[in-house]
């Protein structure tokens, strides 16, 4: 195996690539043709947009050096690692598809097998936004490093009609103090708005949610000195898996409320915290 690429080489490979493929998306949002199904799966489907934006991706990443595994939304694992580039290529691939102009291009590299060793990444939201990137001590929003923005009391929450999901949300919401909620539908760019200092608390209880969704976000979270559960940084980097429910504040005291919330609803039945 070669050597990985430095954490600021593989930022701006990550980058480069991420920037390619929103780009490409934007030229594609609305053209109906994109969002046909060419594949279903146990818990998804694939759209021909998703495949043609992962192709761009892959094929941008080895360009510019990155040799190691490639962990991808649709194609599973390409190659061997280490290093992993861990990639969603279309988060919020439904809201690109019913028109819905939230969604996001996700890509981080990892010199190991779990989140913890993840050393870069890029995250490219759809219309409005620069892209944004990350390394060890640093995140940039652009070409600027990003800095804290002025916090909106916003709950963004993910759980299906079930009784104790149900119950979670209601104790979450009385403890988080009747905040805003909202479901945007893709929690990369959620968890980035968190990052970015304007969301109060991002939490999914569906108990599905992919480690490939949230692998740049946790990065700048990370990176940014927000609170993260130990649970979450031994996710693993070096393949596709399911990680369950996520909780994420951008303070201590919020994270805990939460984490009392899930301790009263789910935490039996998901078996954490202890």
């Amino acid at each position: 195996m070669e050597a990985l690429l430095s954490p600021s080489d593989a930022r701006k490979a990550s980058l480069k690539a991420a920037e390619k493929a929103i780009k490409y998306l934007r030229s594609k949002f609305l053209e109906e043709e994109e969002t046909v199904i060419v594949d279903r799966h146990e818990r998804d489907v694939s759209r021909k947009i998703d495949l043609d934006v992962e192709d761009i991706i892959i094929k941008t990443l080895k360009e510019e050096g990155f040799k190691g595994s490639i962990v991808t939304e649709e194609r599973g694992v390409i190659g061997e690692g280490p290093p992993y580039a861990i990639i969603d290529p279309l988060d919020g691939s439904l809201n690109f598809s019913i028109g819905s102009p939230y969604f996001a291009v996700s890509i981080a590299i990892s010199e190991g097998n779990t989140f913890e060793d993840v050393i870069a990444g890029a995250l490219c939201p759809s219309f409005g936004h620069p892209c944004y990137s990350a390394e060890p001590g640093k995140v940039f929003a652009g070409a600027m490093e990003m800095k804290p923005l002025s916090p909106e009391n916003v709950f963004i929450y993910y759980g299906e009609p079930e009784d104790e999901q149900l119950e979670f949300f209601k104790r979450a919401y009385e403890k988080l103090g009747r905040v805003k909620v909202r479901t945007p539908g893709a929690i990369a760019l959620d968890l980035l708005n968190l990052a970015r200092g304007k969301v109060l608390a991002v939490a999914d209880v569906r108990n599905k949610l992919r480690n490939i969704d949230i692998a740049s976000a946790y990065l700048m979270i990370r990176e940014l000195g927000l609170p993260v559960l130990e649970r979450v940084h031994s996710f693993p980097a070096d393949r596709i898996d399911v990680i369950g429910d996520i909780l994420f504040a951008r303070d201590e005291e919020t994270l805990k409320k939460l984490l009392e919330a899930y301790s009263e609803t789910l935490a039996g039945k998901r078996g954490w915290p202890n």
